[in-house]
Formats: C-alpha cells, sequence, structure tokens
C-alpha cells in the first residue's frame, strides 16, 4: 500500500526529533517544564493558529479534537511538519542569537466508521535548551572572579490518541487521550565543580473538545466551539550527580512534582464564499507551575488569535494560482512567565499559503514572534517559516 511507505518515512525522522527536542535556545527554558511550544506545526499556523472553532475537508485539527468530524470522509490522511526559525534575547545582563530548526510534528487521522473519526500522531509539549555563561565576583575576593556555564537540552513529547464522534448533524464531540513523556539534562559547571540534574517524567492526559457547526446557505456557514483541558500532576525523577575536581562524584535521587496546566477556551470561524474568518480566545493557568528561582514566577496566560484565509475558485479550478488558499493572522497573548515582578507583552503575526501538490498538500507560514516584559528585564524576537505537508489518499483505491 502505496501510503503506507510514506507514513514510515514520515514517522522516524519524527520520532528522532522529538526524542532529541531541541527546538528552543532559550536561557529561560531551564525553569518550569521548558518553553511551551507553539505555532511551530498544523496547517493553521499562518492564521495565528486558530483552531477551536475550524473543521475542513483537509484539516487535522487535534486541538480541538471535535473538528475531525470536519474531515473527508472518503480520504486517510498524514501530515508532517517542520520548522526554522532565527532567535535573539535581551536581558540587562546581554544578548544572544541563535537559529533552531527540527521535524515538528506528526499526524495520520482519517474516519472509522459513519460518525466516528480517529487520528494518532506525535507532536512536542516543551522544550529545554539553552547554553550560556555567568561571571560574578567571588566572595571575601573582590577583584577576583568566577566563571559559571550553564547548559540544558530536552523536553516534553506527546503521543496522543483522538476520538471524535459526530453526534448529529451540527454537533460533534472529540477527546484527545495522551501519553506526556521526556528525558531533560541541566548541568552547571565551575572550575572546581560540576553539577547534573537529569529529570524524567511521564503520564497520561486528556484534553476535550465541543463544536456546532451549521451551513446558512449555499455560500455561508459559521462553527463555534470550546475546548478544556484539566490539571494534571507530574511527578519529576531527579538523578543528580556531583563531580569535583578530584572526579569524586557524588550521586543522590530525589522526585519533584510539577503540573500540567488546566485550560479552556472558545472560538468560532465564519465561511462565507471565498473568505474564511476566524477567532479564537483561551486562559491556560501556568500559575501552578514552580520555577524552583525566586526571581522567575509563572502566570496565568490569556490569549487571543484571529485568523483570515481566501480561498480563489477552490480544490476543482482548472488553475493552479486560484487553487492556493491565501492565509493571514495575529497571534496576542500575556507571557506565562514573570521575571523580577515584571510583566509584559507577547504577539505573534504570520502569513502563509496552502499549496496543492500531489496527493497532498503544503502549508507553509512566515512569522514574527516578540516577547517583551517591563524596564528591559527579557526580550526576545524570532523569525521563522513552518511547513507542513498533508498526504491523502483515498480509502476506495487502497489494496492491502
Amino acid at each position: 500500500m502505496k501510503v503506507i511507505k510514506y507514513l514510515i518515512l514520515f514517522f522516524l525522522p519524527v520520532v528522532t526529533a522529538n526524542a532529541q527536542n531541541i527546538m528552543t535556545s532559550s536561557p529561560y527554558s531551564m525553569f518550569g517544564l521548558g518553553e511551551i511550544v507553539t505555532g511551530l506545526y498544523g496547517s493553521n499556523s499562518a492564521m495565528g493558529g486558530v483552531s477551536t472553532g475550524m473543521r475542513d475537508a483537509w484539516l487535522i485539527n487535534t486541538e480541538n479534537p471535535a473538528g475531525l468530524t470536519g474531515l473527508d470522509t472518503l480520504r486517510l490522511f498524514a501530515e508532517t511538519s517542520a520548522f526554522l526559525k532565527s532567535e535573539s534575547y535581551r536581558s540587562k545582563s546581554g544578548s544572544s542569537h541563535a537559529f533552531t530548526g527540527n521535524v515538528s510534528a506528526f499526524s495520520l487521522a482519517g474516519r472509522i466508521l459513519p460518525r466516528w473519526y480517529m487520528a494518532a500522531g506525535l507532536t512536542p509539549y516543551s522544550s529545554v535548551g539553552y547554553y550560556f555563561q555567568s561571571t560574578q565576583p567571588l566572595e571575601g575576593s573582590p577583584d577576583s572572579y568566577y566563571t559559571s556555564i550553564f547548559e540544558g537540552y530536552g523536553g516534553l513529547s506527546k503521543v496522543y490518541l483522538t476520538n471524535a464522534f459526530m453526534l448529529t448533524k451540527n454537533l460533534s464531540v472529540g477527546v484527545n487521550v495522551s501519553y506526556i513523556f521526556g528525558n531533560t539534562k541541566l548541568t552547571e559547571s565551575q572550575s572546581d565543580i560540576s553539577v547534573e540534574n537529569r529529570m524524567y517524567t511521564h503520564n497520561f492526559y486528556a484534553d476535550f473538545g465541543l463544536q456546532y457547526h451549521r451551513q446558512l446557505n449555499r455560500d455561508a456557514s459559521f462553527t463555534v466551539g470550546a475546548v478544556y483541558g484539566y490539571k494534571q500532576r507530574l511527578k519529576l525523577e531527579n538523578s543528580i550527580a556531583i563531580t569535583y575536581s578530584s572526579n569524586e562524584t557524588e550521586q543522590s535521587k530525589k522526585n519533584t512534582t510539577q503540573y500540567l496546566p488546566q485550560y479552556f477556551g472558545v472560538g468560532g470561524s465564519l465561511a462565507y464564499k471565498k473568505w474564511t474568518y476566524a477567532l479564537d480566545y483561551s486562559l491556560h493557568q501556568y500559575s501552578c507551575l514552580s520555577s524552583g528561582d525566586s526571581r522567575v514566577k509563572f502566570k496565568d496566560s490569556h490569549e487571543l488569535k484571529m485568523g483570515i484565509s481566501y480561498f480563489p475558485d477552490g480544490y476543482t479550478s482548472g488553475s493552479y494560482w486560484k487553487r492556493i488558499t491565501y492565509k493571514a493572522g495575529v497571534d496576542l497573548s500575556t507571557p506565562y512567565m514573570q521575571i523580577n515582578g515584571q510583566t509584559g507583552y507577547s504577539y505573534r503575526v504570520s502569513a502563509g499559503m496552502g499549496l496543492p501538490v500531489m496527493n497532498g498538500r503544503i502549508n507553509a507560514a512566515f512569522y514574527y514572534d516578540r516577547t517583551q516584559l517591563k524596564n528591559n528585564v527579557f526580550g526576545r524576537e524570532a523569525f521563522g517559516v513552518t511547513v507542513s505537508y498533508t498526504l491523502s489518499e483515498l480509502f476506495y483505491k487502497l489494496k492491502l
């Protein structure tokens, strides 16, 4: 079966990429669960990441699992995503720049029974990736200094199984059942001592979605939706090794606790002729996380996403350019991290296209992302591109 060969080629590099999970270079990814990964995968990245009220015959929507019921009923879908980004960080103590890229996600979806749809996949949840040096005066010797080197990598990944059910012609519900897992390695080194902390965690999790879709007339339809995820405890298993200049090593183990935050969101979309307009709002309660540093605290994050797309003549148009979807979006949010008591703002603007190719579509998005905390405590800018390739094959053409 031709599609299976493609799926294997897609899946193997994604497993490797998520196992390494080097998807950021932020020095503040050392706190909590790492930097939460958003906007780096999915065919709606160019629309600001709107998802709660979105459904389409080619959209594998697992952010609101109820949206799966909008898929083409005769097709099997596979999707893989990748990204490249250039990041700059600024603070009162200095600045840094880094370039990162990776394969970011994989999913497989289709209809199982007339009212039952299913998807499975692998995505990142958070990422840790940093390297920096800090020079401090030696206590009791004002003219002497010591340098500490901080390095970390890893993060959390999510394997999920999504089920969606069309309860009536207009109403759908869905649930993601996920397995969250990951390893993180954090090290701090000085001239005569090195401390290495390896952390591992795993747990099951579920989140839920609801959508109501209605066709108003031949040219117009609307969809409204809601999503919810509960607060989930994570036990982190820490293996700590302290190595001295004499090569003596002390090892210890301890368990700490973090949480997947509770969240909820609402959203909607309006499709009118060749245009689609979408709006999402969500609240993530990150304040349940602990940073382990009194200067850094987590707080709840409010997020507003707005997106628009233009599809000139649809899939059946004879012109290639009229079968391209043109997309743009904005994502506004309050940062989930507070440093030295300072808060700020965060936003992302994006634009891109959905390009038809043989047996599928390629969705490319270009974005600019900025986070700024007050008094120049912390600033981040990122320019990037995400690419998602959705492969589709008709069920009735499949041969086992």
